[in-house]
């Protein structure tokens, strides 16, 4: 059995998909495995592979379920002596007081008999960063930013030693940034100094790609690291330095922006800022969006059948089609009030709204393939993977940092892009919907697994 140099579990399928593409990127070969199959498909699938990312679908369910998860997956993944496991989650923090970053960590650090840990959910490249503890979204507290609004996860305390501390009983505390910026001797010293005080999980201050690249040669020699995509970014320089990785291939050419790509079905669920103005982006270049209602589509009163002549429509005419319930931030108030009329929790509602767009999806492919499918939002993305049965990507260069090119192994084997909600320039879907038209065949960074 081979051995891999890295094992992450991931909160989502976006932020599996964001760490993947940051790793692939730099020429490790990567998997995104949605999902855990038995153990003698998944030895099949790895053959090959430097790195396997699992989307476990831990963010918004109830925190003993997530542990269990959390822990299953490492206890499956340990046969392949990963020389560091990770655990993944979005580099806003997405979480509430009763978890589940606190309860995936735990269980992780359990699982694995370690007692000491970072959590590192800067992600400079795509504007996160963390000061003295506080994390920022550009220029704005994590509590001012549009995260202040999310639906499910609203971010309202920027103190990620104080939030984190909410949410597991081990001690939380602090590498902060002076000692980051002094370099990786001087940061390994702070842990050390930290896990002697009784330290168990340090929340790492991060400005930059410098201090990404500083904290991955410090923690290189943990058996534990947790946050963000970023260590995908620092940690192949020093696999390379120390000879556990091969030279990184050439960089894949960019893609053009707007080019038209035939038949592509775009999916979007989140209710981001960003997500909407992509959305009005498509829009504005005179393709197709369908608004779906998410009472209608929750409730049965959706004409599904309309919806899906529409979109088959776009795509056999080879035109990409949008289909969204994503709305502004009163509207989403509106849906929500109207949900817990019907005794409907936000978890709740969440879950529906993001089932029901994957059986919309499933209907539309079943009626019209698509050359490629796009999924905005990692409630969404979850949903969709898991309900068109994708199984497993194999994972290809970023189209933008944290959002890759990947092609499904599973029922429908086509080019497939998972976006978190919040990342993405506005012009995102031109970007991707190139990046599919592009040639995949004989591309290695996104070759199919051996089965």
């Amino acid at each position: 059995m081979d051995r891999l140099l890295f094992a992450a579990i991931a909160d989502d399928d976006t932020g599996a998909s964001d760490l993947a593409g940051m790793l692939a990127e730099r020429g490790v070969r990567t998997l995104l495995i949605i999902d855990l199959p038995e153990p003698d498909r998944l030895t099949g699938w790895l053959r090959g592979f430097d790195a396997a990312v699992v989307a476990v679908g831990t963010r918004n369910i109830e925190a003993d379920a997530a542990r269990k998860r959390t822990a299953e997956a490492i206890h499956r993944l340990r046969p392949f002596a990963p020389r560091m496991f990770a655990i993944k989650y979005c580099s806003t923090f997405d979480s509430t007081e009763r978890g589940n970053i606190g309860p995936a960590i735990d269980a992780a650090m359990t699982e694995l008999g370690v007692d000491f840990t970072v959590a590192v959910p800067a992600l400079p490249v795509n504007g996160r960063t963390t000061y003295m503890g506080h994390h920022f979204v550009w220029d704005k507290l994590l509590s001012d930013s549009p995260m202040r609004h999310h639906p499910l996860t609203p971010m309202r305390n920027p103190n990620l030693v104080d939030f984190l501390s909410r949410q597991t009983a081990r001690r939380v505390g602090l590498a902060a940034y002076p000692a980051v910026d002094a370099g990786a001797e001087r940061l390994r010293a702070e842990f050390d100094q930290l896990r002697a005080r009784g330290v168990e999980i340090a929340i790492v201050d991060c400005l930059s790609d410098r201090h990404g690249e500083t904290i991955c040669r410090a923690a290189a020699d943990l058996e534990l690291i947790t946050g963000s995509s970023a260590p995908g970014i620092g940690l192949p320089l020093v696999w390379r330095e120390r000879g556990w990785l091969g030279e990184a291939g050439p960089e894949a050419p960019a893609s053009e922006v707007a080019r038209p790509a035939a038949g592509c079905l775009i999916i979007a669920g989140s209710c981001s800022e960003a997500t909407r103005a992509q959305n009005a982006w498509l829009v504005e270049q005179g393709w197709r969006a369908i608004f779906v209602d998410p009472r209608d589509l929750i409730s049965g009163r959706l004409e599904t059948s309309r919806v899906v002549a529409s979109a088959a429509e776009e795509l056999e005419a080879a035109r990409p089609v949008l289909v969204t319930t994503s709305a502004a931030p009163e509207q989403v108030a509106q849906v929500q009030a109207w949900a817990q009329a019907q005794g409907m929790t936000p978890e709740e509602l969440g879950r529906a709204i993001s089932s029901g767009l994957a059986a919309l999806a499933h209907e539309i492919l079943k009626r019209a393939p698509a050359a490629g499918l796009v999924a905005a939002g990692g409630e969404t993305a979850g949903a969709l993977c898991r309900g068109l049965a994708l199984s497993a990507l194999a994972v290809g260069r970023n189209i933008e940092p944290g959002v890759p090119l990947c092609r499904a192994l599973g029922r429908f084997p086509i080019p497939v892009v998972l976006k978190s909600g919040n990342f993405g320039s506005r012009d995102f879907y031109g970007r991707a919907l190139g990046a599919i038209q592009g040639p995949l065949e004989g591309d290695d960074s996104v070759r199919p697994a051996e089965s």
